[in-house]
């Protein structure tokens, strides 16, 4: 439900103020380091921190981001799941300023938001990790539901997981952020707890007054922010072409996502990189990429020397193979290449091959096509 809509059926319901709750039949004690900060709303409860950042990979970013992550009681999102921590980070003069947020009471909400808030503002742009589709629009939605005056804001947003599902689409079967941490940073989490477990920390501390997870649950959080800042340095590297473990399949997506952003120029060298190192089917399909683009332009010669200079063997791969044939019958007009990469494609095919079926009826068409134009030819001369 959108935020717009709960407002509404808030406002049905009465702008009445709720009830007190009552208080806790156990005290729950505030885990160490928090340290109590007073708002317009209430006391909220903060935890702050200044790390060494390390060495970096790449250039930091242009615009001085706050690296935000957030901890919930479940997964699902919606009016039901409470934000319970809220890890900032963002660098600084001495390193790399950390900032933790925890709901210790959900009485206490409204002063929560409140400081989450002010943590958003000092910053002049926000990057999470899927937050497009769940950080931010959860905790515009508690926003509302804690009837906070206007709506919650925060500086211009990148989500660094539509980045790296771009970048690195041919390089990780999955882009959790443990798996681009152990496959891209370069290291392993030591006594983490697991994701699964992080709501029910948090709800056995509402229950009980305190729990022996809750502080690996804040710890986790705390490491997802700083996890963000070294990621958003390696993708910047990547998106300015100046990753040295950058091979064929690295440039292939560089490119193609550079010419998704209108960065044309750009994407066209990367698609270049990745041709130039004729290493496996990514290099062909950077070419025929390449290729189509020359043809629209109706530069033909430069588009049968990238397809004339292909890998034999990547080219026939079924995919590879009736892309490069559609581009030689239909962009260049030569129907003989056509025919020869699909004739080869279909040698090399197991016979159970979901794309046999396609392949024989294009190499049946181009013989006709053939023959169709042998014909042609041979009444002009005739004539």
């Amino acid at each position: 439900m959108p935020p717009s809509a709960v407002r509404q059926r808030l406002a049905s319901l009465g702008r009445a103020a709720p009830a007190a709750r009552p208080r806790p039949a156990v005290e729950r004690v505030v885990p160490a380091g928090f340290e109590a900060v007073e708002t317009a709303h209430g006391t909220a409860w903060r935890y702050a921190d200044v790390l060494a950042p390390g060495r970096l990979p790449g250039p930091p970013p242009d615009v001085p981001h706050a690296y935000l992550d957030t901890e919930t009681t479940g997964l699902s999102g919606g009016t039901g799941t409470h934000v319970f921590a809220v890890a900032v980070c963002r660098p600084c003069a001495a390193g790399l300023e950390l900032t933790q947020v925890f709901l210790a009471d959900p009485a206490g909400e409204a002063a929560f938001l409140a400081l989450v808030q002010d943590e958003l503002a000092r910053a002049a742009g926000v990057a999470t990790y899927n937050g497009s589709r769940f950080d931010l629009p959860l905790l515009r939605t508690r926003w509302v539901m804690a009837r906070m005056p206007g709506e919650l804001r925060h500086p211009a947003h990148v989500d660094l997981l539509n980045v790296t599902r771009a970048l690195l689409r041919y390089r990780l079967e999955r882009c959790t952020l443990r798996v681009v941490e152990e496959r891209l940073l370069g290291y392993e989490r030591e006594d983490d707890l697991a994701s699964a477990l992080v709501p029910e920390a948090y709800l056995a501390y509402l229950r009980h007054g305190w729990s022996p997870l809750l502080p690996r649950a804040l710890e986790h959080n705390r490491q997802d922010v700083v996890s963000l800042y070294h990621l958003h340095a390696r993708l910047l590297l990547r998106l300015e072409g100046r990753d040295p473990r950058m091979e064929a399949p690295d440039w292939l997506a560089l490119g193609r996502y550079l010419f998704r952003t209108g960065r044309r120029a750009d994407g066209w060298r990367a698609l270049r990189n990745a041709a130039e190192l004729a290493d496996g089917p990514e290099s062909a399909r950077a070419a025929l990429l390449l290729a189509r683009r020359l043809a629209r332009r109706r530069r033909h010669r430069a588009a049968e020397r990238l397809l004339a200079g292909l890998d034999g063997a990547a080219t026939r791969e079924p995919e590879l193979a009736i892309a490069r044939a559609r581009l030689l019958e239909w962009s260049l007009g030569d129907l003989a290449t056509a025919r020869d990469v699909v004739s080869g494609a279909l040698a090399c095919l197991a016979p159970d091959s979901p794309f046999r079926t396609d392949l024989e009826w294009r190499q049946q068409r181009l013989e006709r096509k053939l023959l169709v134009r042998a014909a042609q030819g041979f009444r002009q001369t005739s004539e």
